[in-house]
């Protein structure tokens, strides 16, 4: 493909609207909207969507398309050489206004609508509590020992199929004690903020003002109160508002830091990875026998469920980041571009626009990932893979607790599969191709006790 800009057409335009913004918008901007999502299933939009990408890159022969999303002057980039450039670069940011708008209804401030002068300051503080770049946070046996715990105690509760339920129970429990300690599992907390991230699927719509005040209030007395211990002689619990509440008695916070804004954060994206990604991969392994089997010995192989050999099945973590990779949670990836600054060889971006970089897309592309790209093919562990993945973003802007929650989710599902054996009793998934899009709402999973 020619590596020069092409603007779209009118037509093409309006087109990309319905085929591209509106099923996003659908799907639900900050979180997956229940209802929606199966009628975007039945409808096979994410086929639709892929096909007219497809179809866009041919029909202007360029990999680096100008439009509007929906509203403002965009570049779509669409090969791997620019979406590297653009994710490396300094001159962008993500907190364009649509992104913003829709995030600030319950995390304002945060990292992932941040910019300078304000961002180096949030990216450090999430760095620092998240272990970004250590396989293995510091506390990871404890994280392993609540998730043990609230399996084994979730084994004796169960009925005889896993439903969607099940996974949301199990994923608040185990993201809080992450949080906010062993035991301590709030569910006011829980529904405070799912209110107000329902409301923020809706762009215009204000925000939920009382479940964000409570919310907020609920978050900040405990981060009080692990401040509280972080200042006295008793040892702070291993969790991440302790160690939150300890860095910031070391390094006093300043109204940039907005440190509550950065933990709610956390709460919502934690809980919610956990919950559909378990859902999704176990579908996926219930679909797929051969590697089914092989998942299952290499978890039979570990000899005790500690964190070191929990981050070495590494081909458990490899059908993960193919599930990740198939079904991408936020696939498209939005840019405001501070200063003008070169993509690739004549290819320029300019002070004001916006980037559009469409990862579910890439991620399904022939040309890049050949005859694997529409199925379930993972490969062992995930380090430097080829083609790049881009499912936790990538660059200098990447996501902080991206190991974080590889390590709970491979955890939590080496946990469950030790403990039984999963059929998929639907929706089916399928094998060649996997569907585009996957309506985990109604996931049903009959349980089998391990021969």
């Amino acid at each position: 493909m020619a590596l020069e800009v092409r603007k779209l057409s009118l037509w093409d335009t309006l087109r990309f609207q319905c085929r591209v913004s509106v099923p996003a918008f659908l799907w639900g901007l900050a979180a997956p909207n229940r209802i929606l999502v199966g009628l975007l299933v039945r409808w096979n939009a994410g086929e639709a969507t892929n096909r007219f990408l497809s179809g866009l890159r041919q029909k202007y022969r360029s990999s680096y398309l100008r439009l509007w999303f929906p509203f403002s002057a965009t570049l779509l980039v669409m090969d791997p050489q620019g979406m590297d450039a653009v994710m490396a670069s300094a001159d962008n940011a993500a907190d364009p206004d649509l992104k913003k708008r829709t995030l600030s209804q319950f995390v304002p401030d945060s990292l992932v609508i941040s910019c300078d002068p304000e961002w180096p300051v949030r990216r450090a503080f999430n760095v620092s509590v998240l272990q970004f770049g250590e396989r293995l946070h510091p506390h990871a046996d404890a994280f392993t020992q609540v998730i043990t715990a609230e399996v084994a105690r979730f084994a004796k509760e169960r009925g005889p199929e896993l439903r969607w339920e099940d996974f949301e129970a199990l994923a608040e429990r185990i993201s809080h004690q992450v949080l906010l300690g062993e035991g301590c599992v709030d569910p006011e907390m829980t529904a405070q903020l799912a209110q107000v991230v329902k409301r923020s699927n809706w762009y215009l719509l204000p925000r939920a003002s009382a479940a964000f005040a409570a919310f907020y209030a609920r978050l900040e007395g405990y981060l009080a109160r692990h401040g509280a211990e972080a200042k006295g002689d008793a040892a702070s619990t291993r969790c991440l508002m302790a160690d939150s509440a300890t860095l910031l008695a070391s390094h006093p916070p300043t109204p940039v830091t907005s440190a509550s804004t950065q933990i709610a954060f956390w709460f919502f994206v934690i809980k919610d990875a956990l919950e559909i990604n378990m859902a999704k991969t176990l579908a996926l392994l219930a679909s797929h026998p051969d590697v089914y089997d092989r998942v299952q010995r290499e978890i039979d192989a570990m000899q005790a469920p500690a964190a070191r050999a929990i981050d070495g099945l590494d081909y458990l973590e490899g059908c993960i980041a193919e599930g990740l990779r198939l079904w991408t949670p936020v696939p498209i990836l939005l840019r405001r571009v501070r200063r003008s600054f070169p993509v690739v060889d004549g290819v320029t971006v300019n002070e004001g626009e916006k980037v559009l970089i469409h990862a579910g897309f890439y991620h399904r592309d022939v040309e890049y990932f050949g005859n694997d790209a529409n199925r379930f093919a993972p490969r062992q562990g995930s380090a430097d893979p080829s083609p790049r993945l881009y499912f936790f973003s990538a660059g200098r802007q990447s996501c902080a607790g991206q190991f974080v929650a590889r390590f709970l989710l491979k955890a939590t599902l080496a946990s469950l599969l030790k403990a039984a054996r999963f059929e998929l009793v639907g929706p089916r998934t399928g094998t060649d191709p996997v569907p585009y899009l996957y309506d985990h709402f109604k996931i049903r999973l009959r349980i089998h006790p391990q021969p």
